[in-house]
């Protein structure tokens, strides 16, 4: 990772992102769980027709996805305006993940430098996913395969990616407060 991105790790940017990244996470289950109740328990694409992140579903198919929009009835074009906060929640997130990962790997080499970049898989694999349920809602009744099966392959990139920053972000920490509690010895 490029050294002069390290400077932006910084202690405050950091909890500044976590606390938009937070907002907008505890927004988007607001609205998520409204979309819900709206429908009658068909819940957004984005969580796998969960009602909000605690009832997400772990993996989904193409089939789902139509079963789904085809359920929302008349709240379809709600969930396509739905898709704009969701647009959003990809930088908080991306930020918080980058920011930590840079603060976190600022001295190392080698591969383990390059673990900030995993905050950008996640960026792109959820751009990319509400990218697709942006078009299959859009193009409703008309059925995409190929874009569903891509918004599969994304939602699990996207849920993947996410356990791999928090992972790495929680073994990384660990491990440098390992080092300073044997170097204090």
């Amino acid at each position: 990772m490029p050294k002069f991105l390290h400077k932006f790790g910084q202690p405050r940017l950091i909890w500044l992102a976590f606390g938009v990244a937070m907002t907008q996470l505890v927004i988007s289950n607001l609205l998520a769980s409204l979309f819900h109740s709206w429908t009658r328990g068909y819940g957004l694409l984005d969580l796998g027709g969960g009602a909000n992140a605690f009832s997400a579903k772990s993996s989904v198919t193409a089939d789902l996805a139509y079963q789904l929009i085809s359920n929302y009835g008349e709240y379809r074009s709600s969930h396509v305006w739905l898709i704009v906060p969701d647009m959003l929640l990809p930088i908080g997130v991306w930020l918080f993940f980058g920011l930590a990962l840079l603060r976190l790997t600022r001295d190392v080499h080698g591969w383990q430098q390059w673990l900030p970049a995993l905050a950008s898989l996640y960026f792109f694999a959820d751009y990319a996913e509400n990218s697709c349920e942006a078009l299959m809602l859009l193009q409703y009744p008309t059925q995409l395969p190929t874009v569903a099966m891509l918004w599969t392959w994304c939602f699990t990139l996207k849920n993947l990616a996410v356990g791999l920053n928090i992972g790495a972000i929680v073994l990384i920490f660990l491990w440098r407060w390992r080092q300073a509690q044997s170097k204090s010895r």
